[in-house]
């Protein structure tokens, strides 16, 4: 991975040309170009300098051209929500249309801008009086109506903060590509940017493994992230050349820069415009090695609109579904018809593949906020996953019946995220036989589908025979496996050279648990984390025993054209060596040595 201007003669050339660049660590590959759309985190109504204009009147016309903004920003986002995230659907937006108009949030800002107070000001200040007036509320409604509240306000932040992105220009009619500048990107606040224009996105914050980076594969998307001070230092007026090959990105590119990128521009493009209507190809999952092992490919997908890249190589089955997505773009909790319709759609999308449905995961890196989420100090060690599930059996309930009535289809799996010992297998097992009961006394029909584990704690890996009994599969979830291996926030930028997923202690992990399935009959077992589309580290997994591989769906053709370059014999002795290494290092080169003897 290039990560700078002295690893790259042709970046050390176009550094003496003047260009003002910033280093970056790609997360999604790509190159791109277009106009910064700077988006307001969620701290910017809590963060904001109050201070007091003069001029009433002319933070007026701020405001009203901020309402005329956000309503044209409205109207495109629910064209791309309809489009391209059916996990959102557009009936989330009409409350918020409602709510830039309401007489009582207006007047509660024209109030603070006759005090004089300025635009961002008076907004900051409406948000605290509302969040006084509402908080100590115990009604539900109210308190989702408080969120959308904040959302409305931090939109009209957005629009002063970007006062280009205008009510006479339509986001929608425009063709101007924008590249999203945030602290941290967030789910939600895709919804707040014309997607259809979105060609990159780079932020001051973030992981690979961040449901933002994971939205953001979805989407084919370029991502940068880690880029020193690029929030600040930009505005709107400005543009932005990402390069996720390099890891840079160049503020205000010349021309002749511009040139130089543009047959790469091109391509990147044309990557992400998949066709929704071709003709699919022939299935592809099965891939073997040269001695004629099979290798089962799955593909996991964050969106419906990932399907069509899905099958456009060639694989029909998903090994992962994340369902919080539906939750996560919303300011209240989905309901039970809402999560039927998502999922109806998902399975009807996909008739006659395998679908491995993976239940409500949020908590951590990913908190809900219409949720009650009291302050953790360390949130990926609380109260997240299945835990969330099992205090919250109403919420549960609901899911729960959701999955259940779009698993009539016996090719249709439920996987729960977080099991850390059998009482969690038997507690969660006893709330899917709870709505079973519940839909059979409703007289709804529903599916009895296979029951999963992601294997991600390592409580469980050390009593997997225990736990086997009582699931039909295994999916291994290397992202939180190796966060929790090595006692290292993934998210967290500091640690990063902590968090090594090819450690020697991580591959021998893999290797006894491919040993302890393989002593039940029967029993299904995947990989489903980012480590699974890792090409360097494939032999070592064959190796070790996987033979069923699931991962985003840019990854797949490389996995598969490799798989039929190796034999097993050779991955397993590879395996042999790594686990027998010391350090990360030395695994890495010895996958290194492996790949050059292929070439």
């Amino acid at each position: 991975m290039i990560r700078s201007y002295e690893k790259n003669s042709a970046c050390r050339k176009t550094a003496k040309n003047g260009e003002n660049f910033r280093n970056g660590t790609p997360i999604v590959p790509g190159v791109c170009h277009g106009q910064c759309l700077i988006l307001a985190g969620d701290d910017a109504l809590r963060n904001v300098k109050i201070t007091r204009k003069k001029d009433v009147e002319r933070e007026k016309r701020r405001l009203r051209q901020a309402v005329e903004t956000v309503r044209a920003s409205l109207a495109a986002s629910a064209k791309s929500v309809k489009e391209l995230l059916s996990e959102a659907d557009e009936n989330i937006f009409p409350m918020y249309e409602i709510l830039l108009d309401d007489p009582t949030l207006q007047q509660k800002i024209q109030d603070f801008l006759n005090e004089r107070f300025d635009l961002p000001s008076a907004l900051a200040l409406t948000s605290q009086a509302f969040q006084e007036e509402l908080q100590d509320l115990s009604s539900k409604y109210l308190g989702e109506r408080l969120q959308d509240i904040q959302d409305v306000l931090l939109r009209l932040m957005n629009a002063v903060r970007n006062p280009d992105e205008a009510a006479a220009v339509q986001p929608s009619d425009s063709t101007t590509p924008i590249v999203l500048v945030a602290r941290e990107l967030f789910p939600s606040q895709f919804l707040a940017a014309p997607l259809e224009r979105v060609c990159g996105i780079v932020c001051t914050a973030g992981g690979a493994t961040s449901h933002a980076a994971i939205l953001a594969r979805a989407l084919r998307i370029p991502m940068l992230v880690d880029v020193p001070e690029i929030y600040d230092l930009v505005k709107p007026t400005d543009e932005l050349l990402v390069d996720c090959r390099a890891g840079l990105c160049f503020l205000n590119p010349k021309e002749s820069l511009l040139k130089e990128y543009q047959l790469a521009l091109n391509i990147s493009r044309r990557n992400r415009q998949i066709p929704r209507n071709a003709p699919l190809p022939a299935v592809d999952d099965l891939p073997a090695t040269l001695d004629g092992t099979q290798v089962k490919l799955c593909g996991n997908i964050t969106l419906f609109s990932e399907l069509p890249a899905l099958h456009s190589v060639g694989i029909r089955d998903i090994g992962l579904y994340r369902t919080e997505f539906m939750f996560m773009i919303r300011n209240s909790m989905p309901d039970e018809e809402i999560q039927c319709r998502v999922l109806k759609r998902l399975v009807e999308g996909t008739p006659d593949a395998e679908i491995v449905i993976r239940a409500l995961d949020i908590g951590g890196d990913k908190p809900l906020s219409y949720v009650p989420w009291d302050e953790e100090l360390n949130p990926s060690l609380g109260w997240r996953g299945l835990r969330f599930l099992l205090t919250n059996p109403e919420i549960a309930m609901h899911h729960l019946r959701a999955i259940l009535r779009n698993c009539l289809s016996r090719n249709v799996k439920l996987m729960f995220p977080m099991v850390s010992d059998k009482s969690d297998l038997i507690r969660i097992k006893e709330l899917v036989r709870n709505a079973q009961e519940s839909l059979d006394a409703d007289g709804l029909e529903y599916g009895t589908p296979s029951i999963g584990m992601m294997l991600e704690v390592p409580s469980a890996v050390l009593t997997l025979d225990t736990l086997l009994p009582e699931v039909d599969f295994v999916s291994i979830g290397t992202n939180d496996l190796v966060q929790y291996l090595f006692a290292v926030d993934r998210g967290n930028g500091r640690v990063t050279q902590w968090y090594q997923q090819c450690h020697p202690i991580v591959l021998r992990m893999l290797g006894k648990i491919c040993k302890t399935v393989a002593k039940f009959p029967g029993k299904d077992l995947e990989l489903c984390g980012e480590l699974a589309g890792n090409p360097s580290a494939l032999p070592a997994l064959l190796g070790a025993g996987l033979r069923k591989l699931s991962m985003n769906p840019t990854a797949i053709p490389n996995i598969r054209d490799l798989i039929r370059k190796v034999r097993l014999n050779d991955c397993e002795e590879l395996f042999q060596r790594v686990c027998e290494a010391d350090t990360a290092e030395q695994v890495a080169e010895y996958l290194d040595d492996f790949a050059e003897s292929m070439r």
